[in-house]
């Protein structure tokens, strides 16, 4: 089955952290594991607060994101990757 790319528009980019994902990526996939730094979480974190998360420093170098009344700890690379899902299920 053929797929015509140029059929579809590109969604407009919206945010620094959809600029900077692909070469993260491409980063963890070179080192075979997921290692952010605190650029990177920045980004991850400016996106998630500007689609409605709340994010807090938490104990331990860990964040707490709560979106829609829920809370959850998590360490920086997992904040990361929840960007990263959020910014998958938009398209």
């Amino acid at each position: 089955m053929d797929h015509d790319l140029t059929d579809e528009r590109a969604l407009p980019v919206r945010t620094r952290f959809e600029l900077a994902i692909r070469r993260m990526m491409d980063a963890w996939l070179t080192a075979g594991r997921v290692r952010v730094s605190a650029g990177d979480v920045q980004l991850a974190r400016e996106f998630l607060e500007q689609n409605g998360c709340k994010v807090e420093e938490a104990p331990e170098a860990r964040l707490r994101v709560v979106s829609q009344g829920r809370s959850q700890e998590m360490t920086r690379e997992a904040a990361v990757l929840t960007a990263l899902r959020r910014l998958a299920a938009r398209r």
